[in-house]
């Protein structure tokens, strides 16, 4: 169905990136351990939403996600798509929240969205 265009498939996921430095492992001796400077930095979350053919909805935030910020990314999907949407979600703990699950059952009543754990 997604070849012929009738919908879009979308397999979703989120991430971190961080900017903090890590070097796990260099060639050093007991007696003269290398220390390298290293400095806090933040971290980059992205979620995203991507079709077998590359078409990709995403958004990255410097502040951790939750439910109510995916909720929100949800909503704006939502109102960009055109045509019926499948979505293959990860198992993570924020889809599984009774927040965002209520959210779901609105979305696939209301959109043309329909969404299924990856389990």
């Amino acid at each position: 169905m997604e070849d012929s265009g009738y919908i879009d498939l979308y397999f979703g996921d989120q991430s971190h990136f961080g900017l903090t430095h890590n070097v796990p492992y260099a060639r050093q001796t007991k007696e003269n351990p290398i220390l390298l400077p290293a400095s806090k930095g933040k971290y980059q979350n992205v979620v995203e939403l991507m079709t077998r053919k590359n078409k990709l909805y995403f958004e990255i935030l410097e502040t951790t996600f939750n439910s109510d910020r995916i909720i929100c990314f949800m909503n704006r999907f939502a109102e960009q798509t055109i045509k019926k949407s499948i979505l293959i979600l990860d198992n993570s703990p924020i889809r599984k929240s009774k927040k965002f699950m209520t959210k779901i059952v609105k979305y696939m009543t209301k959109n043309k969205t329909d969404c299924f754990p990856n389990d």
